[in-house]
């Protein structure tokens, strides 16, 4: 049987919108971790994301949709840690799957943020290269381009975890 790359996304979006929820481990995309941060993406101006400009930076990438309450609740917090760290070399990349890219500046007014928003229809580019199986899923990502920390859903505890490896990777030359 063959799926037409239009239906795979719908699936997708599907599953990913049944899986949007708190914190679980994900063994999968853990086995990430080590690796260097390949994503894609366009801005909200159709502009390739371009991770060469966060060279040297500490990065926390975020996937994420509208329609997923737990991203929602997380994004004033990454917005506050990106405009406390952001000075010392710390980059904050949120790409959503939404599925419309006119889903996103609605969202955006209702929780405005200061970092980079960018998006992968329907999480086409990513969520199968980093075994994205729940929104939010997190990568911190080292100086040097390499994911150290992956994350699933959100809550204060692993809010916390984030922010300290952050800080961790911060301090490391």
């Amino acid at each position: 049987m063959r799926v037409s790359p239009s239906s795979a996304a719908v699936l997708l979006a599907a599953l990913l919108s049944a899986a949007c929820a708190g914190p679980h481990a994900n063994v999968r995309a853990a086995a990430k971790i080590g690796q260097p941060l390949a994503v894609d993406g366009t801005d909200l101006n159709g502009r390739r994301l371009d991770l060469a400009e966060g060279q040297g930076k500490v990065r926390i990438v975020d996937f994420w949709a509208t329609w997923c309450e737990p991203c929602k609740e997380y994004f004033p917090a990454l917005d506050r840690l990106y405009l406390e760290l952001g000075e010392r070399g710390f980059a904050v990349y949120a790409v959503a799957f939404d599925e419309d890219q006119a889903q996103l500046p609605p969202f955006l007014a209702a929780v405005p943020v200061h970092f980079g928003i960018y998006w992968d229809k329907g999480g086409a580019a990513n969520a199968s290269r980093y075994e994205v199986a729940r929104l939010p899923t997190t990568l911190v990502v080292d100086r040097r381009g390499v994911i150290r920390f992956v994350h699933e859903g959100y809550d204060a505890t692993t809010f916390a975890d984030e922010r300290r490896e952050v800080e961790q990777l911060l301090a490391e030359p």
